[in-house]
């Protein structure tokens, strides 16, 4: 990665920070102000700003890929063939890990496990619809697309994984005192929290699209972990505590499949390598 290239990249950075926040104010105001605030101006809100790190790269698209095209852009990040049995092996995982972390919660709470959830049909249909067009389509161009492959190109993959699956959490930071109701030491506890099982997530993600070469796979995954936060009806801070847990074992069991996908690469079927540093 030459110096203008590390350059751009922590500008990408900065300016998806800076432009997330500027939105949430800005429009979190309006919404509050002028649209009272309701339910559903949120969500359109929050469907909005989490778009941010695609506009970023839109906007900055001719300085970071001087001698691309959005359209060659889009068909690099999806050039694979989907990968089903790693699609269906997260689905899986990401499955077990929110039924685990709801059967915990509801034993801790002395409660039941369907009282923390709720599938009725006007909560699955608005969580299908608000989950599809928020940050699993709006996030993934810009962290995954982008900023992946520009970091791992300089510290390799894993550390890229890492290093990105940081940014992301850390990103929400603005969410974290405008939108979750917490503060004192709750807030500090939601925040270590969030920040271990996003970026545990992230990681995951960052490996297996090494691996699959096809970014609906990272957000898939992201849609899962957001579709599925959406019909959980209890504590957050108690249900992200042991995702945080739990994704953090994840990330290591992923960890381990990738050094060996490197050691039996030449024969593996399902390791496809980007041309990144490892």
């Amino acid at each position: 990665m030459t110096l203008s290239s590390q350059k751009n990249t922590l500008r990408y950075v900065l300016c998806t920070y800076a432009l997330f926040a500027l939105l949430l104010l800005t429009l979190g105001g309006i919404a509050t102000v002028l649209l009272h605030g309701t339910p559903l101006v949120m969500r359109w809100l929050t469907a909005i700003t989490a778009w941010t790190p695609t506009y970023v790269l839109l906007f900055m698209f001719r300085r970071l890929y001087p001698d691309s095209t959005i359209k060659s852009f889009i068909k690099h990040a999806f050039i694979e063939k989907l990968n089903l049995r790693l699609l269906s092996a997260t689905t899986v995982l990401q499955i077990l890990v929110f039924v685990a972390s709801v059967s915990i919660v509801s034993v801790q709470r002395g409660t039941s496990t369907m009282d923390l959830l709720n599938f009725s049909l006007p909560t699955t249909v608005s969580a299908l619809l608000f989950t599809s067009i928020q940050g699993p389509t709006g996030e993934e161009a810009g962290w995954r697309g982008y900023l992946l492959p520009a970091v791992a190109k300089r510290i390799g993959v894993v550390k890229g994984s890492i290093v990105v699956s940081v940014i992301w959490s850390l990103w929400h930071a603005p969410i974290w005192f405008l939108g979750t109701g917490y503060s004192g030491l709750m807030l500090v506890r939601y925040i270590i929290v969030f920040v271990v099982c996003i970026s545990s997530l992230g990681f995951m993600m960052g490996i297996c699209y090494h691996h699959c070469k096809n970014l609906f796979v990272p957000i898939w995954m992201h849609f899962l972990f957001n579709f599925m936060g959406e019909l959980y009806t209890g504590s957050m801070v108690d249900l992200v505590t042991w995702y945080a847990a739990l994704y953090l074992v994840m990330a290591v069991v992923f960890f381990a499949w990738h050094k060996n996908c490197k050691l039996h690469k030449q024969g593996a079927n399902l390791c496809y390598g980007l041309n990144y540093r490892n």
